[in-house]
């Protein structure tokens, strides 16, 4: 490969990087908590770059982020004790490849539907963001060791 011929580069999508804050890298996907004190929420983004689908990964790839996701849905069960964890990789608006985590409980605001579009988004206070952050962190860490 010349120079001119450089690999693509990743980057996280602007959207994405406005509305969450980083949790933690893991060997695949940066995991960030969307910036919504109303449902714990954390999206899972691929670090490759022009990945807009599902269907993008090859499929061993894709068993390694299951496998991560399931690393973000023990975290989000230990801390929160929801009653549901739902998923969805949808990118209508984000065209950018990121898995959605988020625990639900009975007496949530967008109960039983789905949080997707649900309301006005309500940032976390600063520390509390920071807060939820270092905590699933530090969840994530213990199943990274836990995985080694």
């Amino acid at each position: 490969m010349n120079t001119a011929e450089k690999a693509p580069v990743w980057q996280l999508n602007p959207t994405l990087l406005n509305d969450s804050i980083p949790i933690i890298d893991l060997p695949i996907c940066a995991v960030r908590l969307l910036d919504d004190q109303r449902f714990p929420w954390i999206i899972l983004i691929p670090r490759e770059p022009h990945l807009s689908q599902w269907m993008d990964i090859p499929l061993p790839r894709q068993h390694e982020i299951l496998d991560e996701i399931a690393r973000v849905n023990a975290a989000l069960h230990t801390r929160y004790l929801p009653d549901r964890l739902n998923h969805g990789v949808i990118g209508n608006l984000v065209p950018q490849l990121h898995i959605h985590c988020v625990a639900r409980f009975t007496h949530d605001a967008a109960w039983p539907g789905v949080v997707w579009g649900f309301g006005q988004r309500r940032p976390y206070p600063a520390l509390g963001r920071l807060a939820e952050a270092h905590a699933l962190a530090a969840l994530l860490r213990q199943s990274s060791a836990a995985h080694s």
